[in-house]
């Protein structure tokens, strides 16, 4: 599909063209297991009587960075400059006022950034292609990619909203905090807004396998193995979600991209799958999971995360020490001290989690300092959360001093993928980021197998290597390491860690990786370093700037990579004939589409209920009425109320939705796989009577982890298949023939397979299965 097609938006109910100052965005480049190197296609459209300022709101993937933009309309082009922030702000104001075309690209705290495009005239169309790095959620066997065409509202204490209209909502963010950062307005409807699309290819050193997409039908064109098309299926969509990318390869092995760049410099980034290393210790875990239980995880995901998270403590043995907590804006814990992972005590734990409503803010940091009290000494915090929160520069330097690592499942349509990747990286874990479309539990089950025992520690590099590689290293994800070498340095990459070593070959002939590796690079370390930036100095005046530290390497690596941060910014000014000084633009501030699945009221307050006739609401405030035994909090003469988010309400309406049951949705095998999960005791068995009940159910429950491709080296349920394992080959007592029957199974386990049977049926039904498994083996 062709990204060079005309494209006017239309209203449903008319069929006419809309007025938006905003009329396309459109994803164009190429995407490495390393890294993405895209341009984001901006076109803008005035159908004012006068000048107009156009403002355009987006958050930063994940390790991204602004590298340049290029701005072309009727007779002209222009490309952008980098200069520090207060220049570039001067130089876009002076354009301004003497009537010129101007553009500026700044990025704030948060990893916001504001593009401005000012005077444009009465219909004049405008496109802007911006250029930018960005990095990808690794894992052994693959990589996702993420880009947020959408912005998500996120919870701040001191945090202001106002509903603007029926559907539509703004919120403002405290301007000692964020300084002069315009917001979009957050529309709840997004199909009159501009659209959306992309145009991506892949390429990787290892042969590709499944490409696909949760959050967009894509269609995929592969071209001899290693190389791949993504497009958008549908000739256009609507932003009010990221666009997520699956690619995963057809085998697990190193990768390094390198190359040498126009001075003849040698630049490489290296994939090191996490097996290369070994594998997970089996020494006791000190772990604590902390669940999110804040308002924007209501419905499916709160449900979802419950269940994961009993499996997860199917996975811990009588040695193991756990915590379990639950956040808001208040933190609920189930024990004031780690517990032995006991079956006792995972049923109280079990009784805790039911009790678990969620509803209120997201004081993420509250949460994981509170966990940390659990575990002295330090230890690892599972974390499942939708990470919408702002002023996370704060949080991060909060998780940095609490001495934990943190391990993040991150929940939502709308991007906190960057924050939720720097929260885990700078504490020393690792973190996963999935859709509201795609299963919380699976995944969740999946990271938690890795928390507590990495496969290797005291990871280290040669001096050519930077940002410096993590200490440890966790069963699923990969390292990625960026750096630079020449001759006299030899063609390998020297890995060490406590027990083991490796090298790493290194072949310089592709030439057209060398740039892109280093942007990566520099992207990278800048997005690390912003991460360590308080608001308070990166909104100081340029004098006391200079004496920070932060402020001082980020002018340096923005200079040395050529790349935007927020010491420097992206600005042009265009000259055109015509040219009129001191007619100052209107501004218009382009609405985004709320994130899929976001509920307005949760951040906007309630709404005009418009579906409904006065007739209609008045028997509804009867009937909760008579449910709640008081007046909802709204009447037919006022049924706008502006809310502030650090208040939400839990009376009428928004109660009324909470209390309401979720449809639970028929059990499918992965829902039966984590049931059996759950119910393993600490052993490692299955629960029984006695050793031959629990044998046999044992065995079923093995089987029916086999069958689905689980194994003890590879699959979601990985640990829990190695611990069924265990707990078979220490039974003693069995009669001979059950004996040799558990022999067998044991030896299927160790080969990875399973004999032909309808096992997860079977281990969803009680009873004495020992002929059927004999007959089977």
């Amino acid at each position: 599909m062709s990204t060079a097609a005309s494209f006017s938006p239309l209203a449903a109910a008319t069929g006419k063209a809309l007025s938006l100052s905003m009329q396309r965005l459109w994803l164009t480049g190429q995407v490495l297991p390393a890294g993405a190197r895209i341009v984001v296609q901006h076109v803008f459209r005035s159908e004012e009587e006068k000048p107009l300022e156009v403002i355009y709101a987006f958050p930063l993937p994940r390790d991204a960075a602004l590298r340049r933009f290029r701005i072309n309309g009727e007779g002209f082009e222009a490309h952008s400059e980098l200069k520090e922030t207060g220049a570039a702000v001067k130089t876009y104001e002076e354009g301004i006022a003497r009537g010129s075309l101007s553009a500026l690209v700044r990025q704030y705290g948060d990893g916001l950034v504001n593009l401005t495009i000012g005077n444009i005239r009465p219909k004049e169309t405008v496109t802007v292609h911006l250029e930018i790095l960005c990095g990808v959620e690794l894992k052994d066997c693959g990589f996702r990619f993420r880009f947020p065409f959408t912005l998500a509202p996120a919870y701040h204490p001191r945090a202001k909203t106002a509903l603007t209209e029926a559907g539509e909502g703004e919120m403002e963010l405290p301007v000692d905090e964020f300084g002069d950062l315009i917001l979009p307005r957050f529309r709840e409807d997004p199909s009159a807004l501009h659209q959306v699309g992309f145009e991506l290819t892949t390429v990787s050193q290892l042969s590709l396998d499944e490409i696909g997409s949760p959050s967009h039908a894509v269609r995929v064109k592969q071209d001899g193995g290693r190389f791949a098309r993504i497009t958008l299926a549908p000739e256009s969509d609507v932003p009010n979600r990221d666009l997520v990318v699956d690619v995963s390869f057809q085998s697990v092995e190193p990768q390094v991209l390198a190359g040498r760049d126009k001075a003849g410099k040698g630049r490489f980034a290296a994939i090191v799958p996490s097996s290369c290393f070994g594998v997970s210790s089996e020494e006791p875990r000190r772990v604590v999971i902390l669940l999110d239980k804040s308002g924007s995880m209501q419905g499916a995901p709160i449900l979802q995360a419950r269940k994961a998270i009993e499996a997860c403590l199917g996975t811990l043995s009588e040695a193991d020490w756990f915590g379990l907590a639950a956040f808001n804006n208040q933190v609920q814990t189930f024990q004031p001290a780690l517990v032995h992972g006991t079956r006792e005590l995972r049923d109280q734990a079990h009784q805790f989690l039911m009790q678990v409503e969620a509803g209120g803010g997201t004081e993420l940091a509250k949460g994981f300092l509170e966990a940390a009290k659990l575990l002295p000494g330090g230890g690892d915090i599972f974390v499942i959360t939708d990470g919408q929160v702002s002023g996370t520069e704060k949080i991060l330097a909060d998780a940095r001093a609490a001495d934990v690592r943190l391990h993040c499942l991150g929940i939502g349509s709308a991007s906190q993928d960057r924050f939720l990747a720097l929260l885990a990286r700078e504490t020393g874990g690792v973190s996963r980021f999935v859709t509201p479309q795609e299963r919380v539990d699976l995944p969740a089950v999946d990271l938690f197998n890795s928390v507590g025992r990495p496969v290797a520690s005291g990871l280290k590099a040669g001096e050519n290597v930077q940002p410096e590689p993590p200490s440890s290293v966790f069963s699923g994800t990969p390292v990625l390491l960026f750096g630079e070498a020449d001759e006299a340095a030899g063609r390998q990459i020297e890995l060490s860690w406590a027990g083991g070593s490796l090298n790493l070959p290194m072949d310089f002939s592709d030439s057209d990786i060398a740039e892109t590796v280093w942007l990566l690079q520099g992207s990278r370390l800048i997005t690390d370093w912003e991460s360590r930036y308080p608001s308070l100095e990166a909104l100081a005046p340029l004098e006391k700037r200079k004496q920070s530290r932060v402020a001082s390497r980020l002018l340096e690596l923005s200079q040395t990579y050529g790349l935007a941060s927020r010491e420097m910014s992206l600005v042009a000014v265009v000259t055109r004939s015509g040219d009129r000084a001191g007619d100052l633009p209107e501004t218009r501030v382009v609405a985004v589409g709320l994130p899929q699945h976001t509920l307005f009221d949760a951040y906007f307050g309630r709404r005009v209920l418009s579906a409904m006739s006065v007739d209609r609401v008045s028997s509804v405030t009867s009937e909760l009425s008579r449910l709640f035994g008081e007046r909802p909090a709204f009447s037919l003469d006022s049924l706008r109320i502006d809310a502030d988010i650090e208040q939400p309400r839990e009376r009428g309406f928004t109660r009324f939705m909470r209390r309401r049951p979720a449809a639970l949705p028929s059990q499918s095998a992965e829902d039966i796989l984590l049931d059996l999960a759950s119910r393993m005791d600490s052993d490692g068995g299955m629960p029984g009577r006695d050793s031959e009940s629990r044998a046999i159910a044992t065995i079923v429950a093995l089987l029916a982890f086999l069958s689905q491709g689980h194994t003890a080296e590879e699959g979601v349920f990985r640990s829990h298949v190695a611990r069924l394992v265990m707990f078979l080959k220490s039974l003693t007592g069995l009669s001979s023939q059950h004996r040799r029957t558990v022999d067998a199974v044991v030896e299927l386990a160790r080969e990875g397979k399973a004999p032909a049977g309808e096992w997860i049926a079977l281990a969803h039904t009680s009873g004495n299965h020992w002929r059927k498994v004999e007959q089977a083996c």
